[in-house]
């Protein structure tokens, strides 16, 4: 068995100064898109990572941390396989990302990052299916190097397979066919159906591998439900996409390395918030393994009348989500590219008594959002929360579908991975000397306890993913500006015994009524959104903090006067606003602007990771004032 270490970046050397204390993994988060693992810690660590081959695992350790919860397991998909989560031995948390069986990585590409000393990105380079030295491969390699002399595209790197056929891939710039002889690229034909929801491609001279010849095969991703192949006597291929209608149209390239790119006119980011029709009834897909719901509901229409859905909610042991209509329901489930589940109703209307399903504070559900997406489709998102993941759906009667709960498997723990003889990761000369900052002098009280009650408070950072919000000086965002101030806030709270939901933990996007209806959802004690402010480029003179409240404003008091006593900015204090995430929250709630982006003053402040620690502190101390003060 082979060990390779990782050089971590020259940002690690920092911490080695650090004084090391007992601390917890605060959260986690795997980003599919970016194939990035992101995790935070409550104190400082210096992590250490090796890779393991046969599987192929990164691992990684982090001293002085402890989990503080059950072992995890998550599925993440085909290729990279999972990430489980435990504790090594007394002192140390163990996370290992396992690719699939025949993949690797190149371990000099693994990067691992500290954005701060409790902060941590690890970023995997695309991986590489080994290749039996032996035996010449077959197929010419789906990731061949870039000819900086061709502009025709190379095959991207495959995120998952469909199926067991390997000639058909779904990367991340599109859809990868491969053909046993090219056409003419100038001679491509593309039609688009009436409705919109067909997309044909017409290839003279292209020829098709046997097994896609005749296939339909399901893709479920970027507004494509399924994807469909045939091969006519005049040596014409032709490939068929079944499209959402508001999907854009798509264009066809020959690659160089023998094979068709298909990617949707405007890019990836013109389908993020399309959702793929179903597949078509021809189409029979292999289950794929490592993916949470394995099968879906199908059931014939009893009628053209919609079926109304009355009510979703847990069973009695928390282990299955229950949909209940008063007609049979018609359902498919795929997951997204977030990782998010989406449940698809076809025929189906929301009852106009609906208000969604309400969970306790230790429920299964992390988050679910139900919406009407159009006159007869009902879309149902789920996340699952730590320790849970995602069954099968199934039909339980003739009238209700039922989701399966199921607590992560621990039959694999994570200390089971083998280890090795401890290899101090090597660390660039030492150019100065790292100085922490210091813990706040004014630490924040433990809030009152009412027997074993906690409170729960949602921290919402702003924005995320395709929407950076405010753009600033030097090109500052928002969006990391206000992430990391959130999630120090989560960490002081947590620190304190209370119970903190965020709306997302890294960078990825949430709509607002998604924000508020998680906090609805699980009967929060408090909602506090996180933003930080613009005025335009040309208006650098306008600093200093701002909060807002459209109800009860004794949280945005509170919040504002623990901000104006320990942080250095201008004040332009509370004031009302009907902001979508302050009118629809059910509980106290507040928008904290923390300064202005395009501040002449602010933004060199809003971007110094000390200042957005202040900050945090400041609003952590006003959350914990007002709980004091209004919710014995």
């Amino acid at each position: 068995m082979r060990f390779h270490w990782l050089f971590l970046s020259a940002l690690t050397w920092l911490l080695v100064a650090a004084p090391a204390w007992a601390g917890k993994l605060v959260f986690w988060r795997f980003d599919t898109n970016e194939n990035r693992l992101v995790f935070t810690t409550d104190n400082r660590v210096q992590p250490r990572a090796q890779m393991i081959t046969n599987p192929t695992r990164i691992v990684i350790d982090l001293p002085g941390i402890k989990l503080g919860q059950p072992n995890i397991n998550r599925p993440i998909g085909n290729i990279v396989r999972s990430v489980r989560i435990g504790q090594f031995d007394a002192e140390t948390t163990r996370l290992v990302i396992e690719l699939a069986p025949g993949y690797t990585f190149d371990p000099q590409q693994v990067k691992i990052r500290g954005i701060s000393p409790t902060q941590w990105t690890v970023e995997l380079p695309e991986p590489q299916p080994i290749r039996e030295e032996t035996q010449p491969p077959v197929t010419p390699d789906p990731t061949p190097p870039p000819d900086r002399g061709s502009t025709r595209p190379t095959p991207p790197p495959p995120v998952s397979q469909t199926d067991n056929n390997d000639d058909f891939q779904v990367t991340r710039n599109g859809l990868f066919v491969r053909l046993e002889q090219n056409g003419d690229e100038r001679s491509i034909r593309s039609q688009r159906s009436r409705d919109g929801k067909k997309i044909e491609f017409e290839l003279p001279g292209a020829t098709l591998p046997s097994s896609l010849t005749g296939q339909t095969i399901p893709v479920n991703r970027y507004g494509v439900g399924d994807i469909q192949f045939s091969q006519t006597a005049n040596q014409r291929a032709k490939i068929s996409l079944s499209v959402n209608k508001d999907s854009p149209d798509w264009q066809a390239l020959y690659s160089r390395f023998g094979g068709l790119v298909l990617l949707p006119r405007g890019g990836l980011s013109s389908v993020d918030n399309i959702s793929s029709p179903p597949p078509t009834q021809a189409t029979n897909p292999t289950p794929r393994p490592n993916n949470p719901p394995a099968k879906t509901a199908n059931n014939p229409p009893s009628s053209s009348r919609l079926a109304t859905i009355s009510s979703i909610d847990l069973t009695g042991n928390n282990d299955r989500l229950l949909i209940r209509a008063d007609l049979p329901l018609k359902a498919n489930g795929s997951v997204n590219r977030d990782g998010v589940y989406e449940l698809r109703i076809e025929n189906a209307k929301l009852a106009e008594s609906f208000r969604g399903p309400r969970f306790g504070r230790h429920s299964p559900i992390y988050q679910l959002r139900v919406r009407q997406e159009s006159a007869n489709k009902v879309l149902i998102l789920v996340q699952t929360a730590a320790g849970f993941q995602l069954g099968q759906l199934t039909q339980t009667g003739n009238q209700t579908l039922a989701l399966e709960l199921l607590s992560s498997p621990n039959s694999n723990p994570v200390s089971q991975v083998p280890d090795s003889t401890t290899i101090p990761v090597p660390l660039p000369p030492n150019t100065g000397q790292f100085n922490p900052p210091p813990r706040p002098s004014n630490p924040t009280p433990n809030p009152p306890r009412q027997g074993n009650s906690r409170f729960l408070v949602v921290i919402d950072p702003g924005h995320g993913g395709k929407d950076p919000g405010a753009i600033g000086i030097g090109g500052l965002q928002e969006k990391n500006v206000i992430l990391p101030i959130s999630l120090e806030v989560t960490r002081i709270l947590q620190q304190q015994g209370i119970d903190v939901r965020l709306t997302r933990d890294s960078d990825f996007f949430v709509t607002l009524q998604g924000r508020t209806d998680l906090a609805n959802q699980i009967d929060a004690d408090l909602f506090v959104s996180i933003h930080a402010n613009s005025m335009g480029k040309a208006r650098p003179d306008v600093n200093g903090i701002e909060v807002y409240y459209f109800g009860d404003r004794r949280l945005s008091d509170t919040i504002h006067r623990n901000i104006v006593r320990s942080v250095d900015l201008r004040d332009r204090g509370v004031r009302r606003a009907r902001f979508y995430v302050l009118r629809t929250s059910k509980m106290p709630s507040t928008l904290v602007e923390v300064g202005f982006v395009t501040g002449a003053e602010d933004a060199a402040k809003l971007a110094n990771a000390n200042f957005q620690r202040q900050m945090a502190a400041a609003i952590a101390r006003g959350i914990i004032e007002y709980i004091q003060r209004n919710l014995r």
